[in-house]
C-alpha cells in the first residue's frame, strides 16, 4: 500500500508536520517520576537504618553529657543490643 495513493493522508501529514522535533507535551513527567522514586528510596533507606541506631546514639549522647553513669550506660546498652523477641502480650 502506497501512501501517495491516498491524498487525504498526505494532506493530514503535511498539516501536522513542523520543521523541528517537538517533544511529547507531558515529557517532563518521566524525569520527575524518576527523581521522585530515587529520592524516596534514598529517604526510606536512610530512615530505616538511622532508626535502628537511634537508641544507641541517644544513649551515647546521654553518657557523653554526663546524664547517666557508666554502669547505667552499660546496662542500657546491653538491653538495646539484645536480639528482638516476639511481641509479648
Amino acid at each position: 500500500m502506497n501512501i501517495s495513493a491516498h491524498p487525504e493522508a498526505l494532506t493530514f501529514l503535511a498539516d501536522h508536520y513542523s520543521d523541528g522535533w517537538q517533544p511529547w507535551p507531558l515529557f517532563w513527567i518521566f524525569p520527575m517520576l524518576f527523581w521522585i522514586i530515587v529520592l524516596t528510596t534514598v529517604f526510606l533507606v536512610r530512615r530505616r537504618f538511622h532508626r535502628h541506631e537511634s537508641g544507641i546514639g541517644a544513649l551515647r549522647s546521654a553518657f557523653a553529657r554526663g546524664e547517666i553513669t557508666e554502669e547505667q550506660y552499660r546496662s542500657r546498652l546491653a538491653v538495646l543490643r539484645e536480639p528482638k523477641r516476639g511481641k509479648q502480650r
